[in-house]
């Protein structure tokens, strides 16, 4: 069922095809692609329509189920994983060389930046996780740890992925895994040339990070069913998947075009859904933002697949896939347990028909799969890109990108002084993906941060940079808490502290076991006798207004005027 906030239905902007990051551009074709190699031409600047054929369900692959892991396995609330992909074919034949990097593979690896000629010295950097040029979408999976955080959204924490890093890193190779491809140009039209994800054959080792997460938190959902203890139990997932354009939020699953030009259709004209601020959960959300409930991964990977065929894409002297937009792909789990355990709570064996279901407590948690567009500078681009829409998309990319680094150093310093802790100001609300993200960015959630890097020494400022921040980010110190109704963390809480007193009554008693009468107490002692009102004093001060029964009817007769000393009635025969 399609689940919205209300019924105003602004519609989705973003009529492009999917993107394809500079990882995939040549390797892909190299590794799947039969014939020659093909491109787009440099002359031409790719703003790609969607096309209005959906992708079948059983033609999305998804990737195998891993092996879970435990839902209790520790890990890091903050996490930072670097990914250096391989040296393209064209770079190398350009001349490129990769001599600036080195890489200590693995858990708590390594990345050291050689120095330049001059003055600058070699620098190193320790992560979580690093992963090299010849690892694999499964390796980088497994060294990650990536299936520990599906878990722990189960657990009902709130958990973030999102990749980082320069225009033609592969970051969205890392997020997606398809397989692009792009044909000839041989028009004029700005759309000639076309890239496509080819999801019906990308290969299944290729897969990325989002159909990974996927299957592993739809393999999760099937093992709590089969442990469910009855009907009254059970998990959900809710998918939405947005891009933020130009600042402006766009729903990728509405399937919608708004009225007028075919400017507007393509959405770079379009409003876009409003952000608003919800004060009881102290969060952003996007205002009539669609929402699918799913079943099944597969379901999920269709919805996916259909948003990326609406997400902007375009073509500069940087990268033939281009991303001009953030894209967001939420996966709210609302999972339901009953209250079955504990002290005073009943056997479901026991419940009747009329005693109606059981209690359940309800815990909503969601995974954000993130796929930022690249930075890049605007003296590397070339005359590709002629139209001033490129340009101003540069533009908004780094302006949100920049805010971005703004929040993360901002974090990192918040713990160096304790005591301008408070006076220290975060800038979520100066861009609408930290707005978005603030849950994630120094919240009650976990994070994974995916720097990715390029191999050439041409960009050494870039991935300098890329080091910094993602270094920076390490030091965030998030909260991870339980998301959970105020009501079950009350009754969850007043259970721990009375199994905390029965243990300390067994441990000072010496008993192996709570005596019956103990248990028994709180049912058998009789209820309180309602206090009585104390009677108040009399009052010995004269009231000074006094109410009075008035009748409605006319009275009969009046009450006689009293007689003042020194007046004489006239009815009496005086005189006054």
């Amino acid at each position: 069922p399609l689940l919205r906030s209300s019924h105003l239905k602004i519609m989705a902007a973003g009529a492009v095809e999917e993107e394809g990051s500079g990882a995939s551009k040549e390797a892909n074709d190299a590794a799947t692609m039969s014939g020659p190699k093909t491109c787009v031409d440099p002359d031409d600047v790719c703003a790609v329509e969607a096309a209005d054929a959906e992708i079948s369900p059983d033609v999305v692959r998804t990737a195998s189920p891993p092996v879970s892991a435990p839902l209790d396995v520790p890990i890091p609330p903050v996490q930072v994983c670097i990914r250096l992909r391989p040296l393209l074919g064209h770079e190398a034949v350009e001349g490129h060389e990769s001599t600036a990097l080195e890489l200590q593979d693995g858990a708590d690896g390594a990345v050291t930046i050689k120095a330049r000629e001059g003055s600058e010295k070699v620098r190193s950097f320790r992560f979580n996780a690093v992963v090299g040029p010849e690892k694999s979408q499964r390796e980088l999976w497994a060294e990650a740890r990536l299936d520990a955080l599906v878990g722990k959204v189960i657990s009902g924490f709130h958990a973030t992925m999102f990749a980082y890093g320069q225009t033609g890193t592969g970051k969205t190779f890392t997020m997606e895994g398809f397989t692009y491809n792009c044909a000839q140009s041989t028009g004029s039209s700005l759309s000639s040339a076309r890239p496509r994800a080819r999801v019906r054959d990308t290969p299944e080792e290729q897969l990325g990070v989002v159909p990974r997460a996927v299957q592993a938190l739809f393999s999760r959902i099937e093992e709590l069913r089969a442990a469910g203890k009855g009907p009254h139990e059970g998990a959900f997932v809710r998918v939405s998947f947005l891009q933020i354009y130009n600042e402006h939020i766009y729903d990728l699953l509405n399937v919608g075009r708004p009225p007028g030009g075919a400017n507007q259709q393509r959405g770079e004209n379009a409003a876009g859904l409003r952000l608003r601020w919800d004060a009881a959960k102290q969060n952003f959300f996007v205002e009539n933002l669609f929402e699918y409930e799913c079943q099944t991964a597969d379901e999920v990977m269709q919805h996916y697949a259909n948003g990326v065929r609406n997400k902007h894409v375009a073509s500069t002297a940087m990268n033939a896939q281009s991303s001009r937009s953030h894209t967001v792909l939420i996966l709210t789990l609302v999972r339901r347990a009953g209250l079955v355990s504990g002290t005073g709570c009943p056997n479901p064996s026991e419940i009747t028909e009329k005693a109606g279901p059981l209690p359940v407590r309800e815990i909503v948690s969601k995974l954000s799969l993130v796929d930022l567009a690249g930075s890049e500078r605007s003296s590397a681009t070339s005359g590709l890109e002629k139209s001033a829409a490129r340009f101003k998309e540069g533009i908004n990319v780094n302006q949100s990108l920049f805010v971005l680094r703004k929040v993360i150093t901002a974090l990192s310093k918040k713990g160096d002084s304790p005591s301008s802790e408070s006076k220290l100001h975060i800038p979520y609300r100066e861009s609408k993906l930290t707005s978005l993200l603030q849950h994630s960015i120094g919240g009650n959630g976990f994070l994974m941060m995916l720097a990715c890097l390029n191999p050439s020494d041409r960009y050494y400022e870039e991935n300098l940079s890329t080091l910094q921040y993602a270094s920076q980010a390490a030091n965030i110190k998030n909260d991870p808490t339980v998301n959970m109704d105020p009501k079950d963390k009350l009754i969850q809480k007043l259970q721990a502290q009375l199994a905390a007193a029965h243990e300390y009554i067994l441990r000072v008693t010496g008993l192996t076991e709570l005596p019956a009468e103990l248990l028994e107490a709180a049912a058998s002692r009789p209820a309180r006798p309602a206090k009585k009102a104390a009677t108040p004093a009399p009052s010995t001060a004269r009231r000074s207004t006094e109410f009075r029964s008035c009748s409605l009817e006319r009275p009969t007769s009046l009450p006689p005027l009293p007689q003042a000393p020194g007046w004489v009635s006239a009815t009496a025969g005086g005189s006054s």
